[in-house]
């Protein structure tokens, strides 16, 4: 049954299906390195490469997005030449049923998917460091902001009922409760 499926498949498919799977590859790794550059520039305070690596990296995303569907039409054709539904022609799928008739090329889907994986998670976990990072520098921030505007407010001189000084209050008052 595998070496029928796979005789019956065009090669065509399979070799633009690996194709595509090249080219995520290509942008999967300018993904991590965009992100590798995007904590550089959080790190150095460099906020116009900041932006610039943001651009960039929304832009590989979406190519990344045009590839991963131009996968899915390939992988939907393969799907009819092989009956299979295309929620089950997983990469691991394709490999298995390439693996007995063309094992070179069954080794090359293997690398791709690996290589492929690999990327993807450092991708991932680059850009979480990056915006974990961020929040951090946020809560610092915000720290320090109430550090300096609690210290830059000048003490209010408010007295009290028996003519004692009293700390700082929520808010003002209009009226004392003695009127």
């Amino acid at each position: 049954m595998q070496n029928e499926k796979y005789a019956d498949a065009p090669s065509e498919i399979l070799d633009r299906i690996y194709s595509v799977l090249q080219r995520m590859l290509g942008l999967h790794r300018q993904l991590y390195d965009i992100c590798k550059m995007e904590r550089e520039s959080i790190v150095n305070l460099d906020l116009k490469a900041l932006a610039d690596h943001t651009s960039a990296k929304e832009l590989v995303i979406e190519t990344i997005r045009q590839a991963e569907a131009e996968r899915i039409r390939e992988s939907a054709r393969l799907s009819l030449e092989w009956n299979v539904p295309l929620p089950s022609l997983t990469l691991n799928y394709i490999i298995q049923e390439v693996e007995p008739k063309d094992s070179k090329r069954a080794e090359r889907f293997r690398s791709a998917l690996t290589a492929l994986t690999v990327l993807i998670d450092r991708a991932k976990k680059q850009n979480e460091s990056n915006r974990d990072l961020i929040e951090r520098s946020m809560v610092h921030v915000q720290e320090m902001k109430k550090n300096v505007l609690g210290e830059a407010v000048p003490a209010s001189d408010t007295y009290g009922n028996q003519g004692q000084k009293v700390g700082q209050t929520a808010g003002s008052r209009l009226l004392s409760t003695e009127a």
